[in-house]
């Protein structure tokens, strides 16, 4: 199997992550955000994995859905139908939807897309039952070689490394402390929270390097952030709204 960085980065073809999909052209998280990302080759889509009360995995950035859907509550707490009865009411060219587009994806959607399209999946989790992420992984026919998975809570990703052996992971906004533990976890990487990509935090940056780790830094959303992150060595660029050669 392909190694997820084989693909070398240029200014050419940069190892764009498409955060949430591509957000330009749709809602985050929804599934024309992530079909988007797809037709525009980008190396990886984003997305948020949570899991409802009875027992499936769903795409959404928070853990209400009051910020994105005409509902509230917990998705944790919610049923799977009561998660699809809702719609988007918030996102960019939510008028172009059709009113099956704005459902709240099943994850099993979003892996297919990612398939189809060539593209990994790059998972931050938001459920501890890695294990149940990672079936859904084999079952899309991807294989855990070929995903990311990624959370700002360590532990959440200890508990990934269990269930995924062969999986990358990524640890948002990691701490100094944090980088032996990344190390010794192996196959892994981490992002830095630098308000500004354009201050150049190159000791940060070669700390990852020299323990074994892929690095970046969020988020490549003007042409001038991509290139210095590209000059500075990063692993791959999420981004809210860039993709194609520089």
């Amino acid at each position: 199997m392909k190694h997820l960085f084989d693909m070398p980065q240029t200014a050419e073809h940069p190892r764009f992550v498409s955060h949430r999909g591509f957000q330009p052209l749709a809602p985050a998280n929804s599934l024309p955000s992530f079909e988007y990302a797809g037709r525009l080759g980008q190396w990886a889509i984003e997305t948020d994995v949570h899991m409802t009360r009875d027992g499936h995995l769903v795409c959404c950035h928070n853990t209400t859905v009051d910020a994105t859907f005409n509902g509230t509550g917990a998705i944790k707490e919610m049923t799977l139908k009561e998660c699809r009865a809702l719609r988007m009411n918030v996102g960019n060219r939510l008028e172009c939807l059709r009113d099956d587009q704005k459902v709240m994806p099943l994850f099993s959607e979003y892996l297919a897309i990612c398939k189809k399209f060539g593209s990994i999946p790059f998972l931050e989790l938001k459920t501890e039952d890695s294990e149940a992420v990672m079936r859904a992984v084999e079952e899309s026919g991807i294989g855990q070689e070929g995903v990311v998975c990624s959370s700002g809570q360590y532990d959440y990703l200890v508990l990934a490394r269990k269930a995924a052996p062969r999986a990358f992971m990524h640890l948002i906004f990691a701490k100094e402390e944090q980088v032996e533990d990344m190390a010794r976890m192996g196959n892994a990487g981490l992002s830095w929270r630098i308000d500004d990509p354009l201050a150049r935090p190159v000791e940060k940056i070669r700390l990852a390097h020299d323990n074994g780790l892929k690095v970046c830094l969020r988020a490549g959303d003007t042409v001038e952030s991509v290139r210095i992150m590209l000059e500075l060595g990063l692993d791959y660029i999420p981004s809210n709204c860039m993709h194609g050669a520089l």
